[in-house]
């Protein structure tokens, strides 16, 4: 599938993503249709924008758009999520534009990047991805920061707090893996790329005591990315977020229900007992603070602290229904490969057949077998002088039967010279030679009437090989006169005899 799904348009580049099954969710469909590639590739590149490519040019970096749909297939972002996403060496910003895409306006995001000259770039990219899109105007979190993603303060800020789902951009080494699954919160996934392969890792929803069963890891397909790069040193810390009204929205909904439900006791009528009385069920804890110092304490709270906590057999379903999904998935993904399989085996047989019928023909081309009285080009010259039958392209069988003939004629005609026979055995003998003649005379008709439909289909190429043929063999002639001369004589009082056994061509 990889380098594949290149198209004209982002469009058509999604449509062969889908079609090569790198994208099988609808919101990571919807999110690569909803961001185009062309606003975040350099412009020196614009014409590899939707091409199933790496983009480079100087520090800005692209990888290819299978890799991103590979990545975000894996990270399992759900629409409309109020989720907390890094990007650890964001770049230009492509992907981080396509998970905000997906997750919605209430998600949170947030791009480490070292190099300044593609802080700037990413910015512009996303204004102008924004401005040619309304939905991407909805989305205000997106902050691109300028620092070092392997020397983040993970003790500090947003870093302390955790995140949802944490892409690394470039590859790391497991050291600094340990690092960035101590930012993942419970239920979290991290995708990136350690060494040599692309990894997920899951961290459980509920803590236990040990932390190898903490993490779970799975190697997706092996990769080649850059290093993430170590210097300049720059210690980050990403600022945390302070809840307001302004931000109310972008909180989850257990959060805000919550501070609804506190901000309302608040203004309500004190109910508690004024006399020291058993205390009752419902108890208005909000009403025994003034709603300005509830607005103080919400501003310390965190998102997470009103939500339900996942019950083991509820955490277990998840995994499962998980666990499935990248079962079928990997099915799926072995049904394509052996459908490729299966093709590319016939696709080798086919060539296999084509190897063996040229490799008879260049062989044939080659002399093989041929005797030492006379070449290939002076055979060929002498049926041309002669008035022979034209070589056609592909009909060089009948050409080297009848050369391998004649030779053969002149061998027997040499013998019984020598052995001095009388002159009857030499009219029987040539009285064979006639009779083989007229046999091998049959033989010829019935190999033209086989090798018929080829020299047809290159009736036309044989035309303009036979044209070359004739210019070659005139040249060769010319070359070889005072011996071509001598040998054509004796070719012509010699009786044309066919070969003993039938030889493929």
């Amino acid at each position: 599938m990889a380098w594949r799904s290149s198209g004209t348009t982002n469009d058509e580049m999604v449509d062969n993503l889908k079609r090569f099954r790198v994208i099988t969710s609808a919101p990571v469909e919807a999110g690569f249709r909803s961001v185009d590639r062309k606003y975040f590739v350099p412009k020196s590149q614009f014409d590899l924008a939707h091409k199933d490519q790496p983009v480079k040019d100087g520090n800005v970096h692209l990888s290819a758009p299978h890799m991103y749909g590979s990545v975000l297939e894996a990270l399992e972002l759900q629409k409309d999520s109020a989720i907390v996403f890094l990007n650890a060496g964001s770049g230009s910003g492509y992907l981080t534009c396509i998970a905000a895409s997906i997750l919605g306006p209430r998600s949170i995001h947030f791009g480490v990047e070292v190099h300044s000259d593609v802080i700037h770039h990413s910015k512009a990219a996303i204004a102008a991805w924004k401005r040619a899109h309304p939905e991407g105007q909805k989305i205000q979190h997106i902050h691109m920061i300028h620092g070092n993603a392997l020397q983040l303060q993970t003790d500090k800020g947003e870093c302390a707090l955790g995140f949802d789902r944490i892409y690394v951009g470039a590859a790391i080494e497991a050291d600094h893996l340990t690092m960035f699954k101590k930012m993942l919160k419970p239920g979290g996934i991290l995708v990136g790329p350690v060494d040599d392969e692309l990894v997920k890792v899951v961290r459980s929803q509920r803590p236990v005591a040990n932390e190898a069963d903490e993490f779970s890891s799975q190697v997706i397909s092996a990769v080649r990315f850059a290093p993430l790069v170590a210097s300049p040193s720059l210690k980050t810390v990403i600022p945390a977020r302070i809840w307001s009204p302004e931000e109310h929205m972008f909180y989850p909904d257990s959060f805000r229900a919550a501070c609804k439900q506190v901000l309302l006791c608040s203004n309500a009528k004190k109910d508690q007992p004024t006399e020291p009385q058993p205390v009752p069920i419902n108890v208005n804890a909000a009403s025994l603070l003034p709603r300005a110092l509830w607005m103080e304490v919400l501003s310390y709270t965190h998102r997470d602290w009103f939500e339900t906590p996942q019950s083991e057999v509820e955490f277990l379903r998840r995994r499962l229904a998980e666990e499935k999904a990248n079962a079928e998935r990997a099915n799926l993904a072995r049904l394509e490969a052996e459908r490729r399989l299966r093709a590319t085996e016939k696709e080798r047989d086919v060539y296999r057949v084509l190897a063996r019928r040229w490799k008879t023909r260049l062989q044939a081309s080659s002399g093989v077998g041929a005797d030492d009285t006379e070449t290939i080009e002076e055979a060929a010259s002498a049926m041309l002088l002669a008035s022979r039958e034209p070589v056609s392209l592909l009909g060089l069988g009948n050409m080297f039967r009848r050369f391998r003939a004649r030779a053969s004629s002149v061998a027997r005609r040499e013998e019984s010279e020598n052995d001095s026979q009388d002159d009857d055995d030499e009219d029987e003998t040539f009285g064979d030679v006639d009779r083989m003649e007229e046999e091998q005379n049959n033989e010829d008709d019935m190999s033209e009437d086989t090798d018929s439909e080829e020299e047809d289909e290159l009736a036309e190429e044989g035309s303009d090989s036979f044209s070359m043929a004739s210019s070659h063999q005139d040249s060769t002639v010319d070359a070889t006169e005072p011996q071509g001369k001598a040998r054509r004589s004796e070719s012509r009082t010699v009786a044309t005899v066919s070969l003993s056994s039938e030889d493929d061509f």
